[in-house]
């Protein structure tokens, strides 16, 4: 099923555009699928991550207006990208070997930091409280110039999986932020597979019902986890 999208309007510097152009020969096009509205205000986008293709994907491929939350690293300036790149995302996370992760590390890291300089992304954090809360308020100033928020709250410490085995729950006090400030935003779970080439977006439900239904932030990222393993599952 089809839907209409906020398109962007919002434009990119020029150079990450031609850039976007040469990495998008590489980035199949999916097809999206909706079970319920489009996307038609703004809202957050809730994905699993399937390695580097989930927010490639997403960005080339997906023409609503949108900002990302991605690890604090990849924010931080080419040495922190390598830093992140040769003893995280590639041992820890994509389970190469520590000498092979530092060399492809290298040669990536230039890439990587020059794409996330032009995405422009928002930080996330795990383990400070204060640059969370910045992140949020710079969230909200998004959302009320028309962006939706793409979000990956996969727990990937140990890797990424078809179907995440635990959500971080730092996008549900950015729900309550909202709510308490008067906006009742619009929650999409979201499925993308690279093996079929889709990405299913669930109907979309405001955060005041998963509120009122779930209660606790940890039982309401525990529950859009798991329907986003019933996505997972869903032959379409």
């Amino acid at each position: 099923m089809t839907a209409q999208v906020l398109k962007s309007k919002k434009k990119q510097p020029r150079w990450f555009e031609l850039y976007k152009g040469i990495i998008g020969l590489f980035v199949a096009k999916p097809r999206f699928i909706h079970l319920g509205g489009g996307v038609e205000e703004p809202s957050l986008l809730i994905s699993n991550h399937e390695g580097a293709a989930g927010p490639l994907t997403w960005e080339i491929r997906w023409k609503g207006q949108k900002k990302f939350w991605v690890a604090h690293e990849n924010t931080e300036g080419i040495k922190a990208v390598f830093r992140y790149l040769a003893y995280l995302y590639f041992p820890q996370k994509k389970h190469l070997p520590k000498l092979l992760s530092v060399v492809i590390a290298f040669i990536a890291c230039p890439f990587v930091s020059l794409f996330f300089k032009g995405l422009d992304p928002l930080p996330t954090y795990t383990d400070a409280a204060e640059k969370l809360i910045s992140t949020i308020r710079r969230t909200e100033s998004e959302l009320d110039g028309g962006s939706s928020i793409v979000i990956f709250p996969e727990d990937s410490s140990h890797g990424y999986f078809k179907k995440p085995k635990r959500f971080f729950a730092g996008f549900v006090l950015l729900c309550e932020r909202l709510l308490k400030n008067g906006v009742d935003v619009q929650v999409f779970v979201t499925y993308f597979s690279k093996k079929r080439r889709t990405v299913i977006f669930d109907n979309p439900v405001r955060y005041s019902a998963l509120r009122r239904i779930h209660g606790s932030r940890e039982v309401i990222a525990e529950r859009l986890r798991q329907r986003m393993c019933e996505l997972a599952d869903m032959e379409l």
